[in-house]
């Protein structure tokens, strides 16, 4: 992947974007925003994957994302802070194929690119669970529809354990245990998508610390995602099971949600689900080191944002 932000500023400044302030800056940095914190007009791209950083702004959306390393023990993670401005569209799901939602699936990156979303991470990969006759899915929602609301009890030692991630349309996000809601409190609730996959990570700014010893503890990679308040999320995925990172439990990127302020945070599907997508680029390697391999096909990814700068679904990644 190359350094690309400079082609995607030239672009900008052909359609009037005034991002001149940027020459004056370090390389990479966020041209200049307004008091909000977004830029006035057009689209602002940097990519740097030697370095692990990536950078994205328009008037009504702010991403900045690391890659962190560490050696003992290896682990390799990513960390997306995200800020959209208020009364524009936060993280919601995004289907492949929303006529055929339960079998229509694809790579994750190539669900953003036909999409145009700018940052996305995986789902609760709940057309498995769905497709199997004898098991319960959980509480299932997409875009206000009910695809299952059958779940299993607070407290079982399966995992995963369907606790629920809830989005509503203005951008909130809450958590609730597996049966603590049905599929039509949600939707007289007003939620739009209901995934399940758990446990929960943090409620009301507290770690679940039951749910946290109990599911998920083996090492592994793992996606998650958090919320500080309405418009101000976290997206992180570590990757696991390669030479540069082994994977962890849950609990680490609990933590890491803990420590950037998060009020709520859910765990995601993890193994080979897993995945971060940048402007249409997997970010994280999946089981080969030194060469990407796509995470598996999914029915939708966990998204935010839109621009016509991504590329074409099948354009090398």
């Amino acid at each position: 992947m190359m350094k690309r932000w400079l082609c995607i500023l030239s672009a900008l400044l052909l359609t009037g974007c005034c991002c001149a302030a940027t020459a004056e800056k370090e390389e990479g940095e966020f041209p200049a925003l307004n008091d909000a914190g977004f830029l006035d007009s057009g689209e602002f791209v940097f990519e740097d994957e030697k370095n692990g950083v990536w950078r994205y702004a328009s008037d009504t959306l702010w991403i900045e994302i690391y890659r962190r390393q560490q050696e003992k023990p290896k682990r390799c993670w990513f960390e997306a802070e995200v800020r959209c401005a208020e009364g524009s569209a936060g993280p919601r799901m995004i289907a492949n194929d929303p006529e055929n939602w339960k079998y229509g699936t694809e790579y994750p990156y190539k669900i953003a690119r036909k999409t145009g979303t700018i940052l996305a991470i995986s789902n609760d990969y709940a057309q498995l669970r769905l497709q199997q006759k004898k098991s319960r899915p959980g509480i299932i929602i997409r875009d206000g529809k009910v695809y299952s609301d059958r779940t299993k009890k607070r407290g079982v030692k399966d995992f995963p354990n369907l606790d629920c991630l809830a989005i509503w349309p203005d951008g909130d996000m809450k958590v609730f245990y597996s049966d603590e809601k049905t599929a039509e409190e949600y939707l007289e609730d007003g939620a739009m998508d209901v995934l399940a996959f758990g446990p929960i990570l943090i409620r009301d700014g507290e770690l679940n610390e039951e749910g946290i010893k109990k599911y998920g503890t083996s090492h592994a990679q793992r996606t998650a995602v958090g919320m500080v308040e309405k418009g101000h999320y976290w997206f992180m995925m570590l990757e696991g099971r390669i030479k540069r990172s082994t994977g962890d439990g849950v609990a680490f990127l609990a933590e890491k949600l803990m420590e950037k302020g998060c009020t709520v945070g859910f765990n995601l599907d993890g193994g080979q689900t897993s995945s971060i997508v940048f402007m249409g680029h997997q970010l994280c390697y999946i089981k080969t080191d030194g060469g990407h391999m796509s995470s598996r096909r999914t029915s939708d990814i966990l998204g935010v944002g839109h621009s016509e700068l991504l590329p074409a679904v099948n354009d090398p990644w």
